[in-house]
């Protein structure tokens, strides 16, 4: 396992100064940069508002990287189609879960819409929505959009604390999870090998001062 490197998850950016398309500071602009990678599961990532600033947005990588993605800030949308931008049919999608896992031998576990049947890990999605924020945060967007009930849960079982630094290993950021997530769900394991590499070089060590 990588040595966590610390990092302040808290940090903000000045808007103002920062890059208008992958939003670091024109200093750290990873535009350019980034490899870009062809899932074939769609992930739409809903961002707070308050994260979507902070100097380890690694939602905005994620974006960046997968083509197959779609990145929204705000609190709240009509429906899935409405956040997605088209027409989706929630049967086809899945949301993520860090807490809840019942089996700790298992890495990933997928409930139907009520949490009451457990449902075959080889079950296929169209895309998959990840909630971008603090516990707090993504609790708020899960009571503002009750459209995600209608969404297959999926919980997942790190193996590895968050290279962020965080306490406990379900903290993960957004990008590490839906890693893990593609990952699980049998996305090309260079997919998610990819998403953590860059995570790491990108944004940890940028961050760290330990690359130019």
């Amino acid at each position: 396992m990588k040595t966590t490197l610390p990092v302040s998850s808290s940090e903000k950016i000045d808007k103002n100064s920062a890059c208008k398309k992958c939003l670091r500071p024109q200093g750290q602009c990873i535009c350019g940069k980034v490899t870009s990678l062809n899932a074939s599961v769609k992930v739409l990532i809903l961002q707070h508002p308050r994260e979507q600033y902070k100097l380890l947005n690694s939602a905005m990588l994620a974006h960046l990287a997968l083509a197959n993605s779609v990145l929204r800030v705000g609190l709240s949308w009509r429906n899935l189609s409405h956040a997605l931008g088209e027409e989706a049919d929630p049967q086809k999608w899945g949301i993520l879960f860090l807490k809840g896992i019942i089996d700790p031998s298992r890495k990933i576990e997928l409930y139907d819409t009520q949490k009451k049947r457990l449902l075959p890990i080889k079950t296929r999605f169209e895309g998959i929505v990840v909630l971008d924020g603090s516990w707090k945060q993504a609790k708020t967007m899960w009571w503002r959009n009750p459209w995600l009930l209608k969404l297959t849960r999926i919980t997942l079982n790190p193996v590895h604390k968050s290279m962020r630094g965080q306490v406990k290993k379900e903290g993960l950021a957004t990008v590490e999870a839906v890693a893990l997530a593609l990952d699980c769900l049998g996305e090309d394991v260079g997919v998610g090998e990819s998403l953590r590499k860059q995570y790491e070089e990108k944004i940890i060590k940028l961050n760290s001062g330990r690359l130019n």
